[in-house]
C-alpha cells in the first residue's frame, strides 16, 4: 500500500517536525541501566535482534559508524547521524535496545527497537518507542529546507507488538515485503550468460564498483535511498564469495548484473546449514533483457545446493518495478512471511 509523502511546502523541517528540546532516556523503574550501546556489545545485539521471521535489511545494518555517547543522545547536535541506546539488567545482560539512523542524503530516520520476551509487559516497549520518536524528530530537525520528512519503522508481521507500539506512535502501513523462500533439493534449470559477458570471482571485483552499480540498478526505487560507502564496506566483508556471483562485460569493463549471498550466524557450532540468503540480485539498466538475471539466479542457486545448504530466502518488494518476483516464482520461489513498513510523515 503506496501512502503519499505529507510536504508542506514553506514550512522549514527544523519547525515543522516539533522535535523536544531536552529528552529523558526511559525511566529507572524497568529496573534496568540504560546507555548507549559500544563495540563490545555488538555480540548481544545481533543475539537480541535477530529474529528468524526477519527479511528486510538487518537492523544492524543501520548502526550509525560511530555511536554517540549517552550524553549527546538527549539532544541532536549537527553532525550526529543516529543513535543507539541499550538497557541492560543487573547482571550486564541486554534486554532491551533501540537503534536510529538517518539515511544519508534523505529526510528518511530509521527507527528499530527490540525488547527481550522475558521482559514483556513491564512498559518498557512504550518507553522506549517515545524516546525513539523523540530522538527521531530531534535528527530531522538538523536538516535544512522545507522538503519532506519521515519516521520508517521495519517490523516483521509475526511482532505484533512493535507493531501497535508503532501504530500507537502515529505510524501508519506504508508497504510490504515478502520473504521468498526455495527449497534447494528441487531442480535448478540452467541459464547461460548471453555472448561478451563473463562470471567473475567477487574476490575479483572492487567492492565500489558493486556499490556503485547496485545504486544504478535500485535508482528510482522507494526504499531510503542509496547504499552509503561506510555502510556498504561493512556489509561486504560479510558476503561470502563462494556463494556470490558477478557477471562482468569484458569489453566494457563493467558489471552487467550481480548477486550476493549471506548465511544467518549460526547460534551455535552444531547448527545445520539451513538457510542461505540471497541478500542482492539486481541487472545494470542497460543490461536488461538478455537473460543475465535468470543466469545469475540458477548460478547462484547451484552453488548453495552444492554447498550442502536447505533453502535459498530472499525478499521482495511485490510491488516495486523490477522487483523480479515473476523470476524467482519461476525459480519455485514461495512468499512467507511479510515485514511491513511503517511511516511517520512530519
Amino acid at each position: 500500500m503506496e501512502m503519499p509523502l505529507h510536504h508542506p511546502s514553506g514550512i522549514p523541517i527544523s519547525q515543522r517536525v516539533r522535535a523536544p528540546i531536552e529528552l529523558s532516556i526511559p525511566s529507572p523503574r524497568h529496573q534496568l541501566l540504560w546507555r548507549s550501546l559500544r563495540a563490545e556489545d555488538s555480540a548481544q545485539l545481533t543475539a537480541l535482534m535477530t529474529n528468524p521471521d526477519d527479511s528486510h535489511e538487518s537492523v544492524l545494518d543501520l548502526l550509525p559508524p560511530v555511536l554517540v555517547g549517552l550524553e549527546q543522545m538527549t539532544t541532536a547536535p549537527a553532525g550526529k547521524h543516529g543513535a543507539a541506546l541499550g538497557g541492560f539488567d543487573r547482571a550486564g545482560v541486554l534486554r532491551a535496545a533501540g537503534v536510529l539512523h538517518l539515511w544519508p542524503g534523505t529526510n528518511a530516520v530509521v527507527v528499530s527497537g527490540v525488547v527481550d520476551p522475558a521482559w514483556s509487559g513491564r512498559g518498557i516497549g512504550g518507553s522506549l518507542m517515545a524516546w525513539q520518536e523523540g530522538r527521531g524528530r530531534q535528527l530531522l530537525a538538523n536538516l535544512p529546507g522545507d522538503g519532506p520528512a519521515r519516521l520508517l519503522g521495519y517490523v516483521s508481521e509475526s511482532v505484533a507488538n512493535r507493531r501497535r507500539l508503532l501504530m500507537a506512535a502515529g505510524f501508519s502501513q506504508l508497504r510490504s515485503v515478502f520473504k521468498m523462500r526455495r527449497d534447494l533439493e528441487a531442480p535448478i534449470v540452467c541459464y547461460s550468460l548471453p555472448d561478451g559477458l563473463k562470471w567473475r570471482p567477487l574476490e575479483r571485483v572492487d567492492p565500489e564498483t558493486v556499490r556503485l552499480a547496485h545504486n544504478a540498478s535500485t535508482a528510482g526505487a522507494w526504499s531510503p535511498g542509496a547504499i552509503y560507502p561506510e555502510l556498504w564496506q561493512r556489509r561486504w566483508s560479510e558476503y561470502r564469495p563462494e556463494l556470490s556471483c558477478v557477471a562482468y562485460d569484458t569489453a566494457k569493463g563493467r558489471i552487467a548484473g550481480y548477486a550476493l549471498a549471506l548465511v544467518a550466524r549460526p547460534t551455535s557450532p552444531l547448527q545445520p546449514r539451513s538457510e542461505a540468503s540471497i541478500h542482492r540480485l539486481a541487472v545494470v539498466p542497460e543490461y536488461r533483457g538478455q537473460g543475465i538475471g535468470r543466469a545469475l539466479m540458477s548460478r547462484m542457486l547451484t552453488q548453495l545446493a552444492d554447498d550442502g545448504w536447505r533453502f535459498a530466502a530472499a525478499a521482495l518488494d511485490p510491488v516495486m518495478a523490477n522487483s523480479g518476483r515473476a523470476m524467482f516464482e519461476d525459480f519455485g520461489f514461495s512468499p512467507g512471511v511479510r515485514d511491513i513498513v511503517y511511516a511517520l510523515d512530519l
